[in-house]
């Protein structure tokens, strides 16, 4: 019914006059619907791709469809953007649009918003109704990885529970692998103890042997690009005394070094208790401690301690000092008992050696004869 009416007026021999209008049928479109992509958009993609389609149903006269991301309406562009149309008169008289955005993406737009407009006419004043809101997924190769030691590796101690955790800023989520490294190029294969799919590495009861450099790997299936990075765990562990110069030989008012060696980290620090000149030094990540001391009576009666100590606990070790001339007077009166047992064993020996070949008469017999 939407057309143009004529009236038309005869009046004989004067003619004939007629007029026109105009009559407008208008009728409101539904609210458009909007379906995103859901398999997703690679930023990657050759082609331009597929990221939403918009349907407004009956509606008269036709309505057109526009296009907005986060807000700002979208126009055509060779290669970066396509929005093809469709419309559909249907057995109603009705119109139905159906409209699709092809655009191509950047990981910056894994967080964009899209939607689309229906615009129509309606007593001659130009109206607009929006779709709901849909965001799409992206897929992007990581750029950039993040290994972490969790708890913070200046906390983890000897015992505890450690989680190294692998982050790629890639969707999806890239193949995670870990090593820890054994010599300058030599890499131990970690990944079968660790959860590839969230990239988290799980050490438990670990102790100082766990501390060294590790390393999280990541592969991008898409393009098979890898990125790795690096971390240093340190256990702390509390002191333990590996070496100590006891007993100790020694001769009063000599001058002796005493040492004590000792393993803990972080590193600790070495006392004695007596007085001395203490020089200490780092060797194959042991501590020593070197003590210049004059032997006197009273430590050759208590002898010295060594403590290390740190943090996280204390070590103690006693040095035994020995009397070198009692040393040396007990060992010659031990000789001495040594040498009087083999002589009277060796004299005992010839004796009864000579009775056996009746050298030596015994006997009442052997008496009355001499």
């Amino acid at each position: 019914d939407s057309r143009t009416f004529v009236c038309q007026v005869g009046a004989g021999s004067h003619g004939m006059g007629e007029n026109r209008t105009e009559l407008r049928v208008y009728k409101v479109p539904e609210a458009p619907e909007i379906v995103a992509n859901a398999g997703g958009v690679s930023v990657q993609s050759s082609d331009i791709p597929q990221i939403a389609q918009c349907v407004s149903r009956n509606s008269f006269p036709p309505p057109n469809i526009t296009w907005h991301k986060n807000g700002e309406q979208l126009q055509p562009e060779e290669k970066m953007v396509k929005i093809p149309a469709t419309l559909t008169r249907e057995s109603s008289g009705l119109y139905t649009v159906s409209s699709t955005l092809f655009a191509h993406v950047t990981r910056e737009d894994r967080n964009s918003l899209y939607h689309c407009t229906v615009h129509y006419w309606l007593r001659g004043q130009k109206r607009a109704v929006e779709s709901r809101r849909v965001n799409i997924t992206v897929f992007y190769p990581a750029q950039h990885v993040k290994l972490q030691v969790m708890p913070s590796s200046a906390l983890v101690k000897e015992g505890d529970d450690v989680k190294l955790v692998c982050e790629a800023d890639g969707n999806p989520a890239p193949v995670f692998s870990f090593y820890k490294r054994e010599l300058e190029d030599s890499w131990q294969d970690l990944t079968s103890l660790a959860d590839t799919n969230s990239g988290v590495l799980n050490l438990h009861d670990v102790n100082k042997s766990s501390s060294g450099l590790y390393r999280c790997q990541t592969l991008d299936l898409d393009d098979m690009r890898q990125l790795e990075k690096d971390v240093e765990l340190v256990v702390n562990w509390k002191p333990r005394i590996v070496a100590i110069s006891s007993p100790l030989y020694v001769r009063p008012d000599e001058v002796v070094n005493l040492t004590c060696k000792a393993i803990a980290f972080p590193r600790p620090s070495v006392h004695w208790n007596v007085n001395g000149t203490a020089h200490e030094y780092v060797e194959n990540q042991h501590i020593a401690s070197n003590l210049t001391v004059r032997v006197n009576h009273d430590l050759l009666r208590a002898g010295a301690m060594c403590r290390v100590s740190n943090a996280l606990g204390v070590s103690e070790k006693h040095i035994q000092l020995l009397d070198q001339k009692t040393a040396e007077s007990k060992g010659v009166i031990i000789v001495a008992i040594i040498v009087c047992i083999l002589v009277v064993a060796v004299l005992g020996s010839v004796i009864y050696f000579l009775h056996k070949k009746g050298k030596i008469p015994c006997g009442r017999a052997g008496k009355q004869d001499m």
